[in-house]
């Protein structure tokens, strides 16, 4: 049975200090973002991962805890980079203000 997953943030409430950082994203996700040169494409790399964690959790039937699930790109899509969820597709889109993301257990 095919469950899915949808979730949308305003870019505007990403919160760049550590603290907050640390409590939805991957160390290595972490490295990343502190990688890019703009604080614009840091808060867009934040809100995707927010929005693509909280669509994976919409999605499956056990608790997720968000820091642990390292989102990479591989042939330009992002994948999940952990063998548990080698059936959940995701997408992450931005617009402006705003950052969406669907995930789909198949």
């Amino acid at each position: 049975m095919a469950k899915i997953g949808i979730d949308i943030i305003e870019n505007q409430r990403i919160n760049l200090e550590d603290k907050f950082l640390k409590r939805f994203l991957h160390d290595q996700e972490i490295t990343l973002l502190k990688e890019l040169q703009s604080k614009e494409a840091q808060i867009q790399f934040a809100s995707g991962r927010w929005a693509a964690k909280e669509a994976l959790i919409k999605c499956v039937e056990h608790k997720v805890l968000p820091n642990t699930i390292n989102i990479i790109y591989k042939n330009n899509k992002p994948v999940i980079e952990n063998a548990i969820y080698k059936n959940i597709e995701i997408s992450i889109s931005h617009e402006k203000n705003y950052s969406v993301a669907v995930a789909l257990n198949i």
